[in-house]
């Protein structure tokens, strides 16, 4: 692995990350030291301890790390199985040492000896502050042991089914059967309950329920089984989560915001109970997967990705999933009683603009300017724009359906070189589809060719457009306006209109067919048999999801290219058998980026993320491609490597970072950049 991320793991013992651990913080208005423990799947009777600095303690020479973090309590030591030697650890990965394993902040807990605790916030407390305050107010009638039992069996940090620690402490005696567990005989029986349900959603729903009433298994069980469950907790089972949100009588944790709360919104933001969030997803729900404007039923997608995150090693506390309520203009949704949003049309323009600006502001002011602001399925009209106007704030941020989904379709054509046997700069790229994920794409692979030696304006006319109206190039008929984001791309002297995918294709004769436009079946028989007709080894790209917006499907691929296609989806397939071959084609999901981008960007301290260090991870993740993976059609690893995909694509955006110059000085020491020759 690249020195990017050794240079902040080095000094400290690492261990599997596993789920968040089961801390105690004391409130500062019942001030109280609390033995807990500080669990994880790999070091279950791990214990630290977190006291507060003295002043006049050196931040260079104290043992343990220095945590900051650009809030306003003292800085605080984290004692016990880590140490380290410099206040530089903590800018290099403060925040992703722990999402490797390393104990940090965040799974620090008040212990003996401790003198006074950090207080959270007065409007959410910790469990234990909030069992003291009820308890001071115990009659007769209710016992303090009462109250104390039913807020820990209720609360899915505390409760572990019959793997709950310390049973008699925590007054959960007869609450819970008498018979003991290990966590994982908590994690087989979450299994088996999830065996027993027969449709994705079935399973979606089973999981949600988990996760609000026991953390520490739904985590370890993600852990356990990340390549079965990502396609129920995120692409394409939560398209339908999104659709049926309205009748989910358990719906994943996240945050709620709406235009009510113009000028409260922080008040907000401190009812959410953790106290070291590193990222926020926001969403405002207009355009959720290929489904259209889905209103707060978008949280669906927020949770999921945060999911995602969290099976990437990244600490669930670390987590905040956020629903922007601006209204809806899905009529259905006005008018379903179920619908759990503000039943109004949406409200655009200053009001709207003054909602993110305060949300942003909110999530910054509690948790510090470098949390990770991630942007996730705005329509176009807002997503490039907000991405723009909270960068120029100087926001660390990146809007996954645009940078995300670029790196993860660079990554995947870079990858199919290897196949094809044609250079980066021999390639012409046709994208079905002008919307922010393929102008991204667009943009990113043009970044490419241009690394590679290909001057600016050739690389340009190799990569074509096709939207709504037809292929994009000057001189089309003036009712089909270019907008200023697809203008780049017009220049195509000799390359005629038209409307037909068929036609555009026979024309332009691209060696990769790129879809993301959420318009199921465009890839007919005859675009692809076309695409073969020039191409020994066509690559196609059907990324649209969830599944019913596929542009085809992989046997139609396999089967219409008479097996010779180089076929990747954004929804997962199932093995094709094609005449005595089986192939297994990629799966381009986002996933595999994301996570490595937020955890190079805290890893290195980053003051923006750049496009670099999008195409950083792209390059490594192409690099991580296996030649087995290749032998079965696949252009992309499989989903069962994802954390360590992670890791490395984490890596490579560090040193991108320290290359950009926007690392925090020191942070990453260089490091080479994997991929890159």
């Amino acid at each position: 692995m690249t020195s990017a991320l050794a240079c902040a793991t080095a000094p400290c013992p690492v261990t599997r990350a596993g789920p968040r651990p089961r801390s105690t913080r004391a409130d500062a208005r019942h001030p109280r030291a609390v033995i807990a423990r500080a669990r994880s799947t790999w070091a279950p009777d791990d214990a630290i301890r977190r006291d507060v600095v003295p002043e006049t303690a050196s931040s260079e020479t104290v043992e343990g790390i220095v945590v900051d973090d650009d809030r306003d309590e003292p800085p605080v030591r984290i004692s016990g199985n880590v140490r380290a030697s410099r206040r530089g650890v903590l800018g290099g990965l403060g925040g992703v040492g722990a999402a490797l394993g390393l104990t940090s902040s965040t799974s620090a807990v008040v212990g003996p000896g401790a003198a006074e605790a950090a207080a959270a916030p007065a409007s959410s407390p910790a469990p234990i502050a909030e069992i003291a305050a009820a308890s001071s107010r115990a009659t007769s009638a209710s016992p303090a042991s009462s109250i104390v039992g039913y807020a820990n069996l209720h609360d899915p940090r505390v409760f572990n089914g019959l793997a709950t620690p310390d049973r008699t402490d925590r007054s959960l005696d007869g609450l819970i059967p008498a018979g003991e567990a290990s966590p994982d005989v908590e994690v087989a029986r979450a299994a088996a309950a999830l065996d027993a349900c027969d449709t994705p959603m079935q399973k979606y729903r089973q999981l949600v329920s988990l996760q609000n009433t026991d953390e520490t298994t739904f985590y370890a069980l993600l852990e356990l089984k990340t390549a079965e469950l990502l396609p129920v907790l995120y692409t394409p089972t939560v398209g339908d989560a999104c659709l049926q949100f309205g009748t989910l009588t358990q719906r994943p944790p996240g945050l709620y915001v709406s235009l009510a709360n113009i000028g409260n919104v922080r008040a907000l933001v401190d009812n959410w109970p953790a106290n070291d969030v590193r990222i926020a997803v926001l969403t405002d729900g207009e355009r959720i997967l290929g489904l259209g404007d889905q209103g707060v039923n978008g949280m669906g997608i927020s949770a999921g990705k945060s999911m995602v995150y969290a099976a990437c090693g990244i600490k669930p506390g670390w987590l905040l999933p956020v629903q922007v309520d601006n209204g809806t203009n899905n009529a259905k949704l006005l008018t379903d009683p179920l619908y759990v949003g503000t039943r109004t049309e949406r409200v655009r323009g200053e009001a709207y603009d003054t909602l993110l600006d305060e949300t942003v502001r909110a999530i910054q002011g509690r948790y510090g300017a470098r949390t990770v602001i991630h942007w996730e399925d705005f329509a176009p009209r807002n997503a490039f724009r907000n991405l723009q106007r909270f960068k120029a704030k100087g926001a660390i941020t990146y809007n996954d359906d645009i940078q995300g989904t670029a790196a993860v379709t660079v990554a995947g054509i870079l990858a199919s070189l290897r196949v094809t046997k044609r250079a980066l700069g021999e390639q012409r790229v046709l994208f079905f589809g002008a919307g922010q994920a393929n102008i991204g794409a667009a943009e990113l692979l043009v970044r490419a060719l241009v690394e590679d030696g290909v001057d600016e304006a050739v690389a340009r006319s190799n990569v074509f457009l096709f939207d709504s109206k037809g292929l994009v190039v000057d001189g089309r008929p003036a009712e089909y306006e270019i907008s200023d984001d697809k203008a780049p791309f017009a220049s195509k002297p000799g390359t005629s209109f038209t409307s037909s995918l068929e036609e555009a294709v026979k024309s332009v004769r691209p060696t990769a067919l790129v879809g993301a436009a959420a318009q199921p079946q465009v890839f007919t028989k005859g675009v692809i048999e076309s695409m073969c007709a020039f191409n020994p080894r066509p690559v196609i790209f059907a990324l649209s999801n969830p599944t019913s917006k596929a542009e085809c499907t992989a046997t139609q691929a396999y089967e219409w290219s008479k097996g010779k296609a180089v076929f990747a989806s954004g929804t997962l397939f199932a093995p094709v058998k094609y005449k005595g071959a089986t192939f297994a084609p990629g799966f381009a999901n986002n996933a595999f980026i994301f996570p490595g981008v937020a955890l190079g960007s805290l890893a290195s301290g980053a003051s923006s993320v750049t496009d670099a260090m999008f195409l950083a991870a792209a390059r490594s993740l192409a690099s991580q491609v296996s030649e087995e993976n290749l032998a079965v059609g696949a252009v992309y690893p499989p989903t069962s490597t994802i954390r360590e995909a992670a890791v490395i694509v984490g890596a490579a955006v560090a040193a991108a970072a320290d290359e950009e110059g926007v690392a925090a000085p020191g942070a990453c020491r260089g490091g080479a950049i994997p991929g890159r020759g």
